[in-house]
């Protein structure tokens, strides 16, 4: 197991590649789609971000600050991804499949939420109740 990762090295460009296709919908959804439509409701004034975190490190650092910490998760999910293809369990497949999907589904939701702000001034989750 630990022979493979040295032997193909951390980085390398196949697996690269594959992985951006495995993680399309989270690519696409958590990282640009929820940046786009945070960056354009922030810059316009529809709203604010309620993740206290997130709001502390775009105060200090700029609204940029945003797709730095999206790009860390990502490096965090591609660690994942390559510890599930060098794993000898028969769950391993699976467990990355779950992963993939509840972290785009989350995207989805954040994409949602942001569009309802900018268009209807109303968070998702203040119509569902939890906000």
């Amino acid at each position: 197991m630990f022979s493979k990762n040295i032997e193909k090295g951390l980085f390398s460009t196949e697996e690269i590649y594959e992985f951006i296709y495995d993680a399309r919908y989270i690519i696409l959804l958590y990282v640009i789609g929820d940046f786009l439509t945070t960056f354009h409701a922030l810059s316009n004034g529809y709203g604010f971000e309620e993740n206290g975190f997130l709001s502390g490190i775009m105060a200090s650092h700029g609204i940029w600050s945003l797709l730095v910490v999206k790009m860390l998760i990502l490096l965090v999910i591609y660690w994942n991804y390559r510890s599930v293809r060098t794993s000898v369990h028969s769950y391993a497949r699976k467990l990355w499949d779950i992963s993939r999907m509840g972290i785009s589904l989350f995207g989805l939701v954040l994409v949602i939420n942001n569009l309802m702000v900018i268009t209807v001034r109303s968070s998702l989750f203040e119509y569902l109740g939890l906000s």
